[in-house]
């Protein structure tokens, strides 16, 4: 219909308002127009975007369909709505209209960028790659278009390709400031520190407050081990922002790093927090927080939701050995090799296969050097993209892949995502469950998982007898003698010792400690330093028990052997509570060492448990603090019952039947071959319990 001037002249003035932003004037006004002349489509749809403006898109809807019945074949009304419908996760009838909008013109790059958008919500990444490049091809010269494509890339575990349209986003737009933040992260996953603070750091200078970046800043720096810089990072970064769940949790557990307890009031309300908003918050730094299974398996769901089962996987191989896959960040000195090198030393070569892929930061040191001779193939997928890495374990026929990492740092759970294997293990890296979709199994113990919490776990159970946790006897226990005058403790001292990560000591527990100092005359308590702030925290909370400084003595880090060595400066190894010694409680039981513990109700607090059951220790199983209590008052002050425990702690380690790798790695054999068996033949996935080969 023809437009009369005065009309014209106030469509003019909306279009100017709602350029303005001034949504409400514009849905007042137009609604009055509108109830005068209702057949003229741009009125309606002023209404309808403007309603969008406001980010009322229910009622943007109404309008943009009012519209669209005066004018159905505009393109731009068309479009309009499906943001609108897309907004209100009304994925599929999105899809219809933009489809009847490419019907009448299949040249408007926004159509298939908005299709593009709506596959990406709805987990359909391969299809949002495919409309982003549609769109690109009509138009290469839309920033969020490249980004999009980017951030799609990467969910879709193309790393390498992410970085390159992120690259020509920033081409466009050099102030794109989530395109550096994501470059930034992606380059800390590839252990480029150097390319990642620069782009992280440009993010900063363009906006000061963005928390994001600051949130990126404190993982590199994490990385790095400069816990002072990342703690700064996400203190600013939940400071800026208190919904950043993330920064958060990560300031608390640098904190605990340097055992600074203090400010911790908000603590609890912010783990519970991590489980109900959107926030994906990594489940590992709770672990050590709190002793609540239930909130570990809420929080390792919602957290591995973000890592959907993109492939189906149901290759029968044929191999004529079996093949395991082991994939791990740390094939070099680290605890959890230390703990798995008996079991690539001791595989049947003539039934299995073991194939390794090394995906963390690279380190060829002498651990790596001996541990690699142990498989048949061996590859380093580092700078692989999870497609790749797919690709490679195709092609080499893995039956059984072992995810050691679990939900800790540098875990790659993408990978996993792809089924790179028939059957997917989750094995001794995390101790708990990691809530994803395609781990089939995680190995355990009834004691680590007993019957009541079974339910706690998305993965069916492999039930190992006795402890799963392995037990290498190839630990050398160094030549160097140490000296307790080294250290300025007297001779006949009483040293209790707790040789745990400094994070997992909590106020709990080192009050406990500092009681029996009190109790005790002459007694010391040995820990391992993380840094000098952990020392001066430490030595303040001590000083409200009026113990003095030189009662706790700190010992640095040092070579694997030399600190089993150091071992036997002390007496008693006094647990922590939520995180357990897992492979120091080994070391300590190696080197004769008594421990104490006191289980609780997660998987990550009974490890210790089941160690010492094992070893038919159970009287240093403690049912609550006050037993834990007694029970080291008990043997501070009885000599020879501490020397009787002792004495059959190295009578068992001698006997090779408690520390014996080659049984072990001979019942997660059996495992394997049941697991794989039941597959194949069966179809069939289900908790299974092995018998402890005679």
């Amino acid at each position: 219909m023809s437009i009369n001037l005065e009309l014209e002249k106030k469509i003019l003035n909306l279009i100017t308002s709602f350029n303005q932003n001034l949504f409400d004037e514009v849905i007042k006004d137009a609604s009055d127009l509108y109830k005068q002349i209702n057949n003229l489509s741009v009125i309606p749809n002023l209404i309808g975007a403007s309603y969008a403006g406001k980010n009322d898109h229910q009622n943007a809807v109404i309008f943009y369909k009012k519209a669209l019945t005066i004018d159905h074949n505009n393109t731009e009304i068309l479009n309009n709505l499906a943001k609108s419908l897309l907004a209100i996760n009304l994925y599929d009838e999105a899809i219809d209209t933009l489809q009847k909008s490419i019907i009448l013109d299949d040249k408007n790059y926004d159509t298939y960028f908005n299709l593009g958008i709506i596959n990406f919500n709805k987990g359909e990444y391969d299809e949002s790659l495919k409309n982003y490049k549609h769109a690109i091809k009509l138009n290469n010269k839309i920033d969020k278009i490249h980004y999009n494509m980017a951030i799609t890339l990467s969910k879709n575990g193309n790393n390498k390709e992410a970085i390159n349209f992120f690259l020509k986003t920033l081409k466009l737009n050099p102030s794109h400031i989530k395109a550096l933040n994501n470059i930034g992260l992606l380059y800390i996953d590839n252990n480029n520190y150097e390319l990642a603070f620069n782009y992280l750091k440009k993010a900063i200078d363009l906006n000061p407050n963005y928390s994001k970046a600051y949130n990126n800043l404190g993982a590199l720096y994490f990385q790095i081990k400069d816990y002072k810089q990342a703690l700064h990072c996400f203190d600013k970064a939940f400071k800026l922002d208190k919904n950043l769940l993330s920064a958060g949790v990560q300031k608390y557990f640098l904190k605990r790093l340097s055992c600074d307890w203090s400010d911790e009031k908000d603590l609890s309300s912010l783990l519970i927090k991590t489980i109900n908003s959107d926030e994906f918050v990594s489940p590992w730094y709770c672990l050590s927080m709190e002793d609540n299974i239930n909130n570990h398996y809420l929080r390792a769901k919602k957290f591995s939701s973000k890592f959907k089962l993109k492939n189906e996987n149901n290759n029968s191989y044929l191999n004529k050995k079996l093949r395991i896959g082991y994939y791990a960040a740390d094939f070099h000195q680290h605890a959890g090799m230390i703990n798995m090198e008996g079991i690539f030393k001791n595989h049947n070569k003539d039934e299995f296969e073991i194939i390794g892929f090394y995906y963390g930061e690279i380190k060829k040191d002498e651990t790596h050097r001996r541990i690699k001779k142990n498989f048949n193939k061996f590859f380093y997928v580092n700078k692989l993209d999870d497609e790749e890495i797919l690709n490679l374990s195709l092609e080499n026929k893995i039956d059984i892949a072992i995810y050691r990492a679990g939900l800790t740092v540098n875990a790659r759970s993408s990978i996993f995502s792809k089924k790179i294997a028939p059957i997917q293990v989750n094995f001794l890296g995390y101790q708990g469950t990691t809530g994803q979709e395609g781990i089939d199994y995680i190995v355990a113990d009834e004691y680590v998982i007993p019957e009541n919490q079974k339910n706690f776990y998305t993965e069916n159970i492999i039930y190992l007898p006795g402890s799963y946790f392995p037990r290498d006897n190839n630990r050398i226990i160094g030549k160097k003698k140490f000296t307790r005058k080294d250290l300025k403790i007297s001779e006949n001292s009483f040293v209790f010792c707790n040789f745990n990560n400094s994070y997992k000591i909590t106020l709990e527990e080192f009050e406990i400690w500092m009681k029996l100092l009190q109790k005790i005359d002459n007694s010391i308590l040995l820990l391992l330093e993380t840094n000098n702030e952990m020392k001066k925290n430490l030595y303040f909370e001590a000083q409200k028990f009026k113990i003095n400084d030189d009662r706790i003595v700190f010992i640095k880090k040092a070579i694997f052997e030399d600190h089993l060595s150091r071992h036997s400066l002390a007496d008693l190894f006094l647990d922590t509570f939520n995180y357990n010694a897992h492979t120091t409680a080994v070391d300590a039981l190696w080197t004769g060492l008594p421990i104490i513990t006191k289980p609780g109700n997660s998987f990550s607090s009974r490890v210790c448990g089941s160690l010492l059951k094992f070893f038919d220790l159970d009287e240093l199983i403690l049912k609550n603090k006050d037993e834990y209590y007694n029970k080291a008052l008990e043997l501070a002050e009885n000599p020879l019952k501490l020397k009787a425990i002792k004495n059959k702690i190295v009578k068992y380690r001698d006997s090779n039947k408690y520390f014996d790798p080659k049984n072990y790695t001979l019942n997660l054999e059996k495992a394997y071959k049941k697991i794989h068996s039941m597959r194949v033949n069966e179809n069939k996935f289900e908790n299974i319990h092995i018998k402890d080969i005679e």
